[in-house]
């Protein structure tokens, strides 16, 4: 056995299932690295089992939109649904970047369309996934259609800061993962701490308003 396998894919799993999942590649990607989804003979599907892959989409101009994460006993439907189909067109314009160190199970397309095919529990792996991302993405639909830049990013940050109020996160970083352009991102940032929302400090913005924090100066 080469400890692919683990408890909770033992969960989701048949047993034959299980060992073809045992025979696939296993890696792990560090914090920050940009994933490849492709070696020229494959494409491949990750099976996450330890860590974190943020889905962005980038357009021409290298705008990225996150659309959402790939967490332990998960994969991407995006992926998923271009290895099924066979077409991966989609994928041209997927950036996967691992969000901490992660560990992972490679499943190419080949071997996706087969189990397709021949596991019921793949195929409600499938369905599940794709339930679980529906929701994800009208979040992120709703956000871009309903939502203004200012509100996007407070959402982000109240959502991603520690119990001090603190995310440790550049003004282009937090451009790309709420689709916006830095420059308005660095403006907005000024006029909220000018108002007294936040205060910016090199690689990292502190938020006022959180509850239980500290007091500014403190």
């Amino acid at each position: 056995m080469s400890g692919n396998v683990n408890d909770a894919l033992r969960k989701l799993f048949e047993a034959p299932l299980l060992d073809e999942l045992e025979r696939c590649p296993r890696v792990t990607a560090q914090d920050g690295q940009v994933l490849e989804v492709a070696d020229g003979r494959y494409h491949y599907i990750p099976i996450v089992l330890e860590g974190a892959i943020r889905i962005s989409r980038v357009d021409e101009s290298s705008k990225e939109i996150l659309m959402y994460h790939i967490r332990p006993m998960e994969s991407c439907i995006i992926s998923l649904t271009s290895c099924l189909h066979q077409n991966f067109s989609n994928m041209d314009t997927l950036l996967a970047v691992s969000e901490t160190a992660t560990t992972m199970l490679l499943v190419n397309d080949k071997q996706a369309r087969a189990w397709h095919d021949t596991y019921k529990s793949w195929r409600d792996f499938v369905t599940g996934l794709y339930d679980a991302r529906l929701s994800e993405i009208l979040h992120v639909v709703d956000a871009v259609a309903f939502k203004s830049v200012d509100q996007r990013m407070l959402d982000y940050l109240h959502h991603h800061c520690d119990a001090e109020g603190v995310v440790h996160i550049t003004h282009q970083e937090l451009a790309y993962r709420i689709g916006s352009a830095r420059e308005v991102v660095s403006r907005l940032l000024k006029q909220l701490e000018r108002v007294g929302r936040l205060r910016l400090s090199r690689g990292q913005i502190r938020l006022s308003d959180v509850p239980g924090q500290k007091e500014f100066g403190s």
